[in-house]
This record gives C-alpha cells, sequence and structure tokens, in this order.
C-alpha cells in the first residue's frame, strides 16, 4: 500500500468521498513538498503523476530541471509565450506545445491559451497561464473524486494525456454556442432594415470566428505529430484514443466551418441589402438634380443682362410666366420619371 502525503489540510479529500482506506492505486494530491512555488500540484493514481503548473516562473524551471533533469532548451521556452504549436522528441519525454481558443465573457472577445505539456512515461507536466478554466475544472475533479481520477489516470501518463486531451476539445463546442446563438440572431434581423448596425456585429462574429480559426487549424497537426511520437514514450500505441481525440478536433473544426460559412453568407446578403439601399437614394437624388437642371438653365438664362430683345422683359407678368414655364417643366419631367418607375 501505497503512502499518504504527510502534509496537512483543512479536510483531505479523501475525507470528503469518506475513503477510509486506500486500495493498491493509492491517490496522492498536494502541492509539491519540496517546492516552495504554490502554483505547483499535483495528483498521484498509482504510478501515474500529474503535475499543474499555473503561471510558470524561474523558481518553476529551476524544479523542472533539478526534480526531472528538463532540457535547458525547454526551460528557456517554457516562460515566455510560444505562438508555433510543435511536438518535440527528447530522450525518454516530449514536449508539446498546444493553443485552446478561450471565450471570455467580460469582454466577449476569444483568444488563444498556450498549453506547454512535459509528458514522461508515468508523468504528465502540464503548464499555462491562470485563464485555462477547463483544464483546473479536470484537475480539481481528479483532485476531489476518486472515479474521476481513476478515468483520467490510467494505465500510463500518454493514456492519461489523451484523455484529457478529448475533454478540453470537447469543452470548445459549447464556446461555439455564442457564436451559433448571435449568428441565428443577425438571420432573423437581416431584413428588418439594420444593415448599418448588423455591419459592426457580423464583424464580432467574424472575430471571434478567426480567433477559433486561429487556434484550432494547427491542433490536428499536432495531435498527429503526438500520435506518432507517444508510443515511443508509452512502449504502444493507442489508436482508438488517438482517433478519438482527432475526431473531437474534426468535429470542432466542421462546426466552426458551418458557422463561417453562414456568416459569409449573412454578410453578402447584409452587404446586397445595403447596396441596393443605397442605389435607391442615390437614384432619388438623381432624379432630383436632373429635374432642378432645367430650372437652373431658364433661372441662368432670364438673369442675362441683355439690352433689348429679351422676351417678357416688358411683359407686366412676365416673372409669373416664368414661374409657370419653371413649374410645368418640373411637373413633366416628374411625371416622367414616375412613368418610367425610376423613383
Amino acid at each position: 500500500m501505497n503512502k499518504i502525503s504527510t502534509q496537512s489540510f483543512s479536510q483531505h479529500p479523501l475525507q470528503k468521498h469518506n475513503l477510509s482506506s486506500l486500495d493498491e492505486k493509492a491517490i496522492i494530491y498536494s502541492k509539491h513538498k519540496n517546492h516552495k512555488n504554490k502554483m505547483i500540484k499535483e495528483v498521484k493514481n498509482g504510478e501515474i503523476t500529474w503535475l499543474n503548473i499555473v503561471s510558470p516562473n524561474k523558481d518553476t524551471t529551476r524544479f523542472l530541471r533539478e526534480k526531472y533533469d528538463v532540457a535547458p532548451s525547454i526551460l528557456k521556452e517554457f516562460i515566455p509565450p510560444i505562438k508555433r504549436p510543435k511536438v518535440e522528441d527528447y530522450r525518454g519525454y516530449l514536449f508539446v506545445v498546444i493553443h485552446f481558443p478561450v471565450f471570455d465573457k467580460k469582454t466577449k472577445k476569444t483568444s488563444s491559451v498556450e498549453l506547454d505539456i512535459i509528458l514522461f512515461k508515468n508523468i504528465l507536466i502540464t503548464s499555462h497561464c491562470n485563464s485555462f478554466p477547463e483544464l483546473r475544472r479536470i484537475f480539481n475533479h481528479c483532485q476531489e473524486d476518486k472515479a474521476v481520477r481513476d478515468y483520467y489516470l490510467e494505465n500510463d501518463a500518454v493514456f492519461s494525456l489523451y484523455r484529457i486531451l478529448d475533454k478540453l476539445i470537447d469543452t470548445r463546442m459549447p464556446m461555439l454556442d455564442h457564436i451559433d446563438d448571435h449568428i441565428d440572431e443577425i438571420e432573423k434581423r437581416i431584413f428588418d432594415g439594420d444593415e448599418k448596425k448588423l455591419l459592426k456585429e457580423i464583424a464580432f462574429v467574424k472575430h471571434d470566428i478567426i480567433g477559433f480559426r486561429k487556434a484550432m487549424k494547427p491542433q490536428r497537426t499536432v495531435l498527429e505529430s503526438l500520435a506518432r511520437s507517444s508510443c515511443k514514450i508509452a512502449g504502444k500505441d493507442y489508436p482508438r484514443e488517438t482517433k478519438e481525440v482527432i475526431g473531437s478536433n474534426i468535429k470542432v473544426w466542421n462546426t466552426l466551418e458551418n458557422h463561417k460559412e453562414m456568416i459569409e453568407a449573412l454578410e453578402q446578403t447584409n452587404e446586397s441589402l445595403f447596396s441596393h439601399k443605397l442605389n435607391d437614394t442615390m437614384r432619388v437624388l438623381t432624379a432630383f438634380s436632373v429635374m432642378v437642371l432645367p430650372l437652373s438653365l431658364i433661372a441662368n438664362a432670364f438673369g442675362m443682362n441683355v439690352i433689348g430683345g429679351m422676351p417678357l422683359l416688358q411683359n407686366t407678368f412676365g416673372f409669373w410666366i416664368i414661374v409657370l414655364m419653371m413649374f410645368t417643366v418640373t411637373l413633366v419631367s416628374f411625371l416622367f420619371f414616375k412613368y418610367k418607375k425610376w423613383i
């Protein structure tokens, strides 16, 4: 029987779930006893250990170098953000960088969150900034619930990683729901005559989709590389788990592509309606300009300072005759445009 950690807690998770004794796969969860950084937490299930690091710093890299002999090239990239996802094969372990889209409900924006992974045969180390609630939730459930620990931390760390990645990718689907709801709202309002307002809302949705695509598109390549490299660490393949993880990625990507096609179609429809309305406005303004043109011509003609020979110059009713001429030309022009259905 494995030994339980000697660190004290106000309420041990085993007590919370009424586990009076440990079986052959004893569970230990605690902050690492040889490390002062409170941001490193650990959960064990038998021989499998999962270390979750939040907001790594120099103390974290020192701990990884001393405890697990992690290569200096990895430690240099561990703290600063890495925009390029990758899988690197080292002697006895893998270094994986993968990104996940995260939607912030406060700012209503989608951003990309980096997840760094160091994968040994029976040790899984994950590192991220303090903005990955789904991973923290999985880790906390593993701490508190024995059934959850047995589900995620099983066989070896490679198998555990596939289970965790599959869950993390599946949790992207509910994040796409807000995009779907926004698209439905735009679709309902597109014929209400609010083309200007919809232009901005469509731009917001497209920005969200771009954020998701930026994080999700490289994922499949990373997952396929991980499937090829992880068998060297585990000593065996996990074809079912790799297919499930890649399948989840494809499902999210297909949903994202569907949203992209929908919002592009709505954008084209909205632009067509906006252009049609703008053309109607320009047609009316052009018609009025054409109707005013003869009036300006008549006014300029009778406004010339010509001595002698100017019609109606000496006529008592000359002014009213000119006004009547202008009115007649305007009326004839209006009726003509109306007949042609130009206005």
